[in-house]
């Protein structure tokens, strides 16, 4: 009897020692950010006047023109890749652009600009890197 209880010990740490293993190796925290999320804002983006706070990750940048597009946070925490959204809001800043696929919090007003996708951009005051 005794042995049969050390081997169903040994059997259940290894069990256990090895579930520890694989959830550690595949689980990867999400940056969390607050703010409103890219698709609230596309349907209607002059609703939202004055400063506003948006949520979003950095899909592609281009720091020469000092732009960068952002997609919809929730999309992109549920799959994981930057290719998956289907809206999406570019933004104008003048401070150093964060890095693709970066999660974003970004201070800025919205405003009417050709140059953005739907006809507007957001103009950020701050952009803080998650």
């Amino acid at each position: 009897m005794n042995r049969r209880v050390c081997f169903l010990a040994s059997l259940l740490s290894l069990v256990l020692i090895s579930a520890i293993a694989s959830s550690s190796a595949a689980y990867t925290p999400f940056p969390r950010a607050k703010g409103l999320d890219v698709a609230s804002i596309v349907p209607d983006p002059f609703a939202y006047r004055g400063e506003i706070k948006v949520r979003g990750a950095v899909s592609n940048v281009e720091a020469e023109m000092k732009t960068f597009t952002i997609i919809d946070y929730r999309e992109y925490r549920a799959c994981r890749r930057i290719d998956c959204a289907k809206e999406e809001i570019t933004v104008f800043f003048d401070g150093k652009t964060p890095a693709v696929e970066s999660v974003v919090e970004i201070t800025g007003a919205v405003e009417k600009n050709d140059v953005g996708k739907g006809g507007f951009v957001l103009r950020a005051k701050t952009v803080s890197v998650k």
